[in-house]
C-alpha cells in the first residue's frame, strides 16, 4: 500500500493478489451419503442379503431422486457464478470508470479484485445450497433404503 496524501492506496498488484486469495477460499466439499447399517435378522443368505440390497437401493433412488453411487464423481452444476469470470469483468467496469478517473490501470485492478470478490461469494452461496440440497437428499435416501431393508426382515440401525 501506499499512502498519497493521508489516504491509503492498494496497489493494483496487490488487490490482484487479493482477489486470487479470495478465489482460492471459495471451494467447499460437498458432503456424501451416511451409510445405513442392516443386519440379516432372520438367517438371510449372503446371495438374498445382496438381492435385497440392490432392490432396496433402486427403490430409495427412485424415491429420493438421489444415488449415492453416483453422485461423488458428478461435479455440481453450477448457474453461472465463477470468481474468475467476475474479475474479468469487474477489471473492464473498472478500466472504464479509472480512464474516466484518469488511471486505467488502476481501476481495472481495482474492479477485477471486486469482481472476484463479488463471483467468489456467490460461488461460495451457491455451494452451500447445493450442499443442504445433497444432505436432504441423502437422509431421504437412507431412510428410504432403511425403511425397505426393514420391511424385507433386516435390522436396521
Amino acid at each position: 500500500m501506499r499512502a498519497l496524501s493521508g489516504r491509503t492506496w492498494i496497489t493494483p498488484k496487490k488487490s490482484l493478489m487479493l482477489g486470487i486469495v479470495i478465489i482460492g477460499a471459495a471451494t467447499t466439499p460437498l458432503s456424501h451419503a451416511q451409510n445405513v447399517v442392516v443386519y440379516p435378522a432372520k438367517g438371510q443368505s449372503q446371495a438374498k442379503q445382496g438381492q435385497d440390497r440392490y432392490a432396496c437401493h433402486s427403490w430409495a433412488v427412485q424415491q429420493s431422486g438421489y444415488d449415492p453411487s453416483r453422485s461423488n464423481s458428478q461435479p455440481p452444476p453450477s448457474n453461472g457464478a465463477n470468481p474468475v469470470r467476475g474479475a474479468a469483468r469487474g477489471a473492464a467496469v473498472g478500466a472504464v470508470g479509472g480512464a474516466i478517473g484518469g488511471n486505467a490501470g488502476k481501476g481495472a485492478a481495482i474492479g477485477a479484485a471486486t469482481g472476484a470478490v463479488v463471483g467468489g461469494a456467490r460461488r461460495r452461496n451457491e455451494a452451500r445450497q447445493q450442499q443442504s440440497a445433497a444432505s436432504q437428499q441423502s437422509g431421504l435416501y437412507n431412510r428410504a433404503f432403511g425403511t425397505c431393508m426393514q420391511g424385507r426382515g433386516y435390522s436396521v440401525g
